[in-house]
């Protein structure tokens, strides 16, 4: 649709979650590891883990769900749909065999679920997303084994680990073929795998469904017609998941609590610790949800604002993109900076990459309907090419 037409603040939420999805999926390469103990390095792990880490997946899982909304408001129907869905599958996988970390194929698959379940009453959708929430701590405390750590036991050992990923890791010497030699064995993506884990294809899902609920039942557009009240709401659910997000921490240093490490002996505490971190994240996903969309209304005409409009209209090739960005940095066919980096630099590197991005998005917006990838899924939607004229975003205000 033409810029008039969109719903402008679903795609700067778009936009805003693709940067938090940036960062994170960065600390993958290595500046996770206990290695990085300096100040600096552990203070932005922090803020890494507490504001951005399993938050902005959520963001963006419940922004799948708004579109699947967007789309059934906008009359599309339900072949169009499957061929929709079919084509993301096939974008997911082109993007699994480059990085592990892919999402677009679980929302592939979930969206078949959601195609299913989306006809039942708001009550009914938000009851199973909170079931499906509880799938990972209940899961984790009758199963705790959830195979190897990736944590060492200390900075020293994490060093280790770290030199020899650089010296001999499949990311550090692997050829593009190799890796997505490697990475085909894990296709397609199983939604039901990784059950015990926070994010699960189950809380994907569940987020999926209040999205859609969202937008269905009209919050959507009452958040979005009362700014000042939705900016006040999402300041207290932020200093209410700071605070659950704190005493997570608290966990952490006191039992050793890690919601993506080693289960704790006692299955009483890591249960305790699951629910703790499950309720800060969904408290700080609605937080920066109502943050967000309550800025953009507000100030909806400033350049930032515009800026991000202009990611969340083209939030499909962005997301390839940044993949292929970040691999060409950290992979040894690329620039080899697998494990040599750690939360300072990868945040930095982030801070860089993402106003590029932004900046790309608006000038290639001024020339062209849509983005590259998303001509081709709407070719792939209506079975007819949509036209490459351009529909210009006006310059954002100074």
């Amino acid at each position: 649709m033409s810029p008039a037409g969109r719903y402008r603040e679903v795609d700067a939420l778009r936009g805003f979650a693709l940067f938090g999805v940036l960062l994170v999926n960065l600390y993958g390469f290595g500046a996770d590891s206990l290695a990085w103990d300096g100040t600096p390095d552990r203070l932005f792990w922090q803020i890494k883990h507490v504001f951005f880490e399993s938050k902005f997946w959520g963001l963006f899982s419940l922004l799948f769900g708004l579109s699947f909304w967007l789309q059934n408001r906008n009359g599309t129907r339900f072949w169009s749909m499957i061929r929709r869905f079919l084509a993301l599958m096939a974008f997911g996988l082109g993007n699994a065999l480059l990085f592990e970390g892919d999402i677009l194929m679980l929302y592939a698959e979930l969206g078949f679920v959601l195609l299913l379940l989306h006809w039942m009453p708001d009550r009914i959708l938000l009851l199973l997303a909170l079931l499906l929430f509880l799938v990972f701590p209940i899961a984790h405390w009758q199963y705790p084994d959830r195979g190897g750590s990736d944590f060492a036991d200390g900075p020293e050992e994490a060093r280790e680990w770290l030199a020899e990923d650089r010296a001999d890791s499949l990311y550090s010497t692997g050829s593009l073929a190799d890796i997505a030699a490697e990475h085909a064995h894990y296709l397609p993506e199983r939604p039901w795998q990784d059950y015990q884990w926070p994010d699960s294809g189950f809380a994907v899902l569940g987020l999926l469904l209040v999205g859609y609920a969202m937008g269905r039942s009209g919050t959507l557009d009452r958040l979005a017609a009362h700014a000042s009240t939705t900016l006040r709401r999402g300041s207290v659910l932020a200093v209410s998941g700071l605070a659950i997000m704190t005493l997570e921490r608290a966990l952490a240093y006191v039992w050793g609590f890690q919601p993506y490490g080693d289960g704790l002996d006692d299955s009483g505490r890591q249960l305790i610790g699951d629910l703790v971190f499950l309720a800060g994240t969904l408290v700080l996903t609605a937080a920066w949800f109502c943050l967000a969309l309550g800025l953009a209304v507000r100030y909806r005409d400033l350049r930032l604002i515009r800026l991000l409009e202009s990611v969340g209209r083209i939030s499909l090739t962005t997301y390839l993109c940044q993949t292929l960005i970040f691999t060409t940095l950290f992979y040894g066919y690329g620039l080899g900076l697998a494990y040599r980096i750690g939360p300072l630099g990868v945040t930095l590197l982030a801070l860089v990459i993402f106003p590029l991005q932004m900046l790309f998005a608006h000038w290639w917006l001024s020339r062209f309907a849509m983005g590259p990838v998303e001509w081709l899924w709407r070719l792939a939607t209506d079975l007819r090419p949509r036209t490459w004229r351009a529909m210009p975003v006006p310059d954002p205000a100074p």
